[in-house]
């Protein structure tokens, strides 16, 4: 049985039967699929952040006025904290029930993965469905997303497990010694080993490592959100420019001005080919076509050009031309960062900056006449 589980916060007992028979029916039409919701109750804003602490949920439903716990009803919208919560600490799908939807805050009703349902609405026959139903479709929807985030977690764990065990631990004395009078300090420094050898178990040197779905080229929106980055693009009067200056040297402010580098859209045949590869049924089919996508995605391109897979939401590949760059002075990038359609991933950047490095590294030499060779 595939169970995704909801965190359910709501005081009140009516609403809790609501609930309770929209989880029921909807498990029941899903019998023959093997899809099943389960749910945990929280009543009160303190017993609801502890469960968000101390356990694994797969999405969550709140009630926008909740009681604190002890100290009785709170008069404010105290599940919008909770949601919050919830979004950007487990990255779950949120949906928020009340009577009264306009308290609901403008960070929230902005994200994708947030819904508002009037608690009002109930079944009365007609074809409205009850909202409590409304937001149990709707967390189905994302059914899928959350197997994947599930499995992409669990992942992660059996990685984790490895590298504690292997790198962190053995050096834990000396690495506490270091920083015993620091537990922040300590803290990050194990997170920071933690994400990049887990990077490097998951990603291009692992033994078992899958090839890279194009997706994963870009990082959309930039992670940084104040200030330019290595691997930036940007599109500025209708043309793709990618940042090619250093990050430390835009973090630190020693430059005046930030590189860039032309990012022309389109190659000749490059969807003649991809269709041909994807019709292929057999090798011999394939080879052309594979041939040709291959030369570009492993960059066996000359040195003044680099190849990027397709934007996302864009079929259409680049190359970005070394040869046709420009400069842009530092205060006037801030004003510019929202012109960014994506960054380059970090794994895939040392590879435009080497090539990069080895255009403008060119010694070049003069021509000899080849007719006097003997």
């Amino acid at each position: 049985m595939n169970i995704k589980r909801i965190l359910f916060v709501e005081d009140e007992k009516p609403q809790l039967d609501r609930f309770e028979s929209a989880v029921g029916d909807w498990n029941a039409e899903q019998g023959k699929k093997k899809r099943k919701f389960e749910w945990h109750l929280c009543t009160d804003v303190s017993s609801a952040d502890a469960a968000l602490r101390e356990q694994r949920f797969d999405c969550a439903l709140f009630d926008l006025r909740l009681p604190a716990g002890t100290a009785g009803r709170k008069t404010e919208p105290a599940g919008s904290d909770l949601a919050l919560k919830a979004l950007n600490e487990l990255g779950i799908p949120v949906g928020l029930m009340s009577a009264d939807l306009s308290v609901v805050s403008t960070e929230l009703t902005q994200q994708t993965l947030v819904k508002q349902f009037n608690k009002g609405t109930i079944d009365r026959g007609d074809g409205t469905k009850d909202a409590y139903a409304q937001a149990i479709e709707w967390f189905a929807e994302y059914w899928e997303m959350m197997d994947v985030l599930s499995a992409a977690r669990a992942r992660m764990e059996r990685a984790g497990g490895e590298i504690f065990v292997e790198r962190i631990w053995p050096r834990w004395d000396k690495l506490e010694a270091m920083e015993r009078s620091d537990p922040k300090a300590l803290a990050g420094v194990v997170t920071r080993q933690y994400v990049t050898h887990l990077a490097d178990l998951l990603g291009i040197d692992a033994p078992d490592a899958e090839s890279w779905h194009p997706f994963e080229n870009y990082v959309t929106p930039p992670l940084l959100a104040d200030r330019a980055h290595t691997g930036d693009i940007f599109e500025i009067d209708g043309e793709l420019w990618i940042v090619l200056t250093p990050q430390c040297d835009m973090a630190t402010g020693k430059v005046k001005s930030v590189l860039l580098a032309r990012c022309v859209p389109g190659i000749d045949k490059w969807k003649e080919q991809v269709a041909a590869f994807r019709a292929a049924t057999s090798k011999s089919a394939k080879k052309e076509p594979s041939t040709f996508l291959r030369d570009f995605v492993n960059q066996n391109l000359p040195v003044s050009r680099h190849f990027l897979p397709p934007l996302p939401g864009s079929d259409t590949p680049m190359l970005v031309t070394f040869t046709d760059v420009r400069t842009i002075p530092m205060p006037e990038i801030v004003p510019i960062l929202g012109q960014r359609k994506a960054s380059v991933a970090t794994p895939f950047l040392p590879n435009l900056v080497q090539r990069f490095g080895a255009y403008i590294s060119r010694t070049g030499q003069p021509n000899i006449d080849i007719g006097k060779l003997s």
